[in-house]
């Protein structure tokens, strides 16, 4: 269950600005639909987030992170994070291990998935990063960068980013 209770007054604003409440509830079938044509299997953590904050794009409060410029929103768009995009979910699930289903795009772009237990990521350009062990954790780094973005994984010749 996403806690939007557990979010600082800074994520609850910049939500708000992008057009959210807490009563928002979108239909995700738009989503997760076309989603499941291409092999994804869509999880009920991942309808909740799409049903709450899908179609949103949330800009961050904060454009500096302690080790990584925070320049682009967090857009829930999970059609342009997933669809074409089986190849990197099932890279993630083998490096990672679990089922992953996207959610939208963050930073340069990169596909961000929600693991069936919570966990968040994002994945591209050979990088896989870590955003939170909790949808509200992810949002937390993506709007306020409160701490350093961790990377999980690099392919083969590429230096982890940010450097550890």
């Amino acid at each position: 269950m996403v806690r939007f209770d557990l979010l600082s007054q800074d994520s609850l604003g910049a939500l708000a600005v992008s057009g959210w409440s807490a009563e928002r509830a979108v239909d995700d079938d738009q989503w997760v639909n076309p989603l499941q044509d291409e092999g994804y299997r869509a999880h009920p953590l991942a309808r909740e987030v799409l049903r709450a904050v899908g179609g949103l794009s949330v800009e961050p409060v904060s454009r500096v992170g302690p080790n990584f410029d925070n320049d682009d929103p967090y857009n829930f768009d999970p059609l342009v994070a997933g669809s074409g995009q089986r190849a990197l979910a099932m890279e993630v699930e083998s490096v990672l291990g679990g089922e992953y289903f996207p959610i939208g795009e963050w930073l340069s772009y990169s596909s961000v998935f929600v693991e069936v237990k919570g966990r968040v990521v994002a994945a591209g350009m050979g990088w896989i990063w870590e955003l939170g062990p909790t949808f509200e954790d992810s949002l937390e780094l993506a709007v306020c960068a409160n701490r350093p973005l961790v990377c999980l994984h690099s392919d083969p010749g590429l230096a982890p980013w940010p450097h550890p």
